[in-house]
């Protein structure tokens, strides 16, 4: 594929993303960029514009590979592992794209009285379509086993798991009650583990406060909400008892404690071990969720950040990294103390406080880990561009008259921009580690995304239900292995000493 061909394809693709995006139609590939929110859809579809758009301006008929390049790219191509951890990668990411095809509670067809509906590239369909009475969204599970025992000619087409990565599962509502201190289902004698919650005494439909229960004791993160459904609160416990807490209305969210209900509710998900009768391929979490639509859904998001990690690092990298070693001196003196200042700056400490503050989204994390990530490729670039600046091609272009910015941008960074390609497998696994370890303390996304690192977290809690943690463990360490396995495959195919002789 020549330069403009991919430029075209770039801007058709964030074209027809934001085409169906206007029209609210699911459309799976295109509706990728918007899985982690709207405004990172936007980004996204805004990078895919301007990469294309660079390439149609500036972009040849086709590519122009220098031998040493083609010699590199051979030389990977020929380290069997690394190749072919790129190529199942490629597969992974390929399987991700298809998204509510493969994963996802909407129907993908549903022929009802003769007439054909794709649910899920439409807005939401409510039940009256179908002949049911709940004015909801339709529950195309249940619509399958109603068709199935009526025997009509009506069927649904439900997706290979046939689950939400956010919380999906048919409730059951059960009442949690406090005896000698500690926190009971009604119908166990054994303390609760799980989630409660409250809801409003005047609005049953909305919760008041939620908690999260360990062994009777309420442990982890509280959050409360008024009757507009607006989170007004948020507090953490440790064993019981209340260790912090902040109220986003400045006090006036004590007020609400008088209008919740007097009876604490709980919905139960009991674990289920993987079922190929249900569909639940690797089983379900204490919660409700399909194990396997969580690890998809996760693996989603891991690529969203993948993509957003490593342009904004390598953009400020590149930036920073070329001036800095370009101008030398007194920039770079300064420079480097900024930086070295900067990187001793408490990156945990950071988001705990902007997590207490703020319910972060995906973007909001990412651009935070950018932030304390973007010193390393800037050191790199820096080191590269001091020794690129001392060759001859530079002084004589200098010589020539050529500006500043042309000999940054058209001599220094392209040939320094080489070791960009080494630094990105591994800042790919940087950001999937990163996102895990804050999901999996408690810092990360909101509990309803899908989330690798809150899977571990579940899974460590509570042995009995093996399923959870293992297959959590296996997929981010198959990832992991893959990523690496590409990283030193290119690491060293890009190896100028494979290529060059030193005198």
């Amino acid at each position: 594929m020549s330069p403009r061909t991919t430029g075209i394809t770039l801007l058709a693709y964030a074209a027809l993303g934001a085409l169906f995006r206007w029209l609210s139609l699911s459309v799976p590939v295109f509706k990728v960029p918007f899985l982690g929110g709207a405004w990172l859809g936007w980004i996204l579809l805004g990078i895919c514009v301007l990469t294309g758009g660079w390439l149609l301006w500036r972009g040849q008929r086709q590519w122009h590979w220098s031998p040493l390049t083609l010699k590199q790219f051979r030389r990977f191509r020929d380290i069997r592992r690394g190749y072919v951890s790129f190529l199942i990668l490629l597969a992974l990411v390929g399987v991700a794209s298809l998204d509510t095809l493969i994963v996802g509670k909407r129907a993908l067809m549903v022929r009802y009285e003769g007439k054909l509906y794709f649910p899920f590239v439409t807005d939401v369909l409510p039940a009256t379509t179908f002949g049911l009475k709940d004015e909801s969204e339709t529950d195309y599970r249940e619509l399958q086993r109603q068709f199935r025992e009526s025997k009509s000619a009506n069927w649904v087409l439900l997706p290979l798991v046939p689950y939400d990565a956010k919380l999906d599962t048919p409730e059951i509502i059960e009442e949690v009650v406090i005896r000698d201190g500690l926190a009971y289902r009604a119908s166990e004698s054994k303390p609760f583990d799980g989630r409660a919650y409250t809801l409003f005494r005047d609005n049953p439909q909305q919760k008041r406060q939620e908690w999260v229960y360990r062994h009777g004791l309420r442990q982890g993160e509280m959050r409360g909400w008024d009757a507009n459904n607006e989170q007004v609160e948020k507090a953490t416990f440790e064993k019981g008892r209340r260790i912090s807490y902040t109220d986003y209305t400045d006090g006036k969210a004590a007020a609400l404690e008088s209008q919740a209900a007097d009876t604490m509710l709980t919905v139960v998900y009991p674990p289920s071990p993987p079922s190929l009768t249900h569909r639940h391929f690797l089983g379900t979490t204490s919660i409700g969720g399909d194990v396997l639509a969580i690890l998809f859904g996760g693996w989603q998001q891991a690529i969203i950040a993948a993509i957003l990690f490593v342009t904004f690092v390598f953009v400020v990298g590149v930036a920073a990294g070329g001036l800095l070693g370009y101008f030398g001196g007194t920039t770079d003196i300064i420079g480097m103390r900024l930086i070295e200042i900067w990187s001793v700056l408490p990156f945990l400490f950071i988001v705990m406080i902007v997590s207490s503050i703020v319910s972060p989204n995906l973007f909001l994390l990412v651009v935070i880990i950018a932030l304390f990530s973007w010193m390393g490729t800037t050191i790199y670039i820096r080191t590269a561009a001091l020794k690129e600046k001392a060759r001859d091609y530079v002084a004589s272009a200098r010589l020539l008259g050529a500006s500043t910015g042309r000999i940054i941008f058209k001599h220094i960074l392209p040939n320094s921009i080489a070791i960009l390609v080494t630094l990105a497998p591994f800042e790919v696994s940087a950001i999937i580690t990163s996102l895990a370890a804050l999901d999996y303390l408690g810092f990360g996304l909101p509990p309803e995304e899908p989330s690798w690192g809150r899977l571990l977290h579940e899974g460590t809690e509570d042995f009995n239900y093996p399923w959870i943690v293992s297959s959590a463990f296996f997929a981010m360490t198959m990832v992991l292995v893959l990523v690496t396995f590409v990283g030193e495959a290119v690491r060293e195919a890009f190896d100028p000493k494979k290529f060059t002789t030193y005198k």
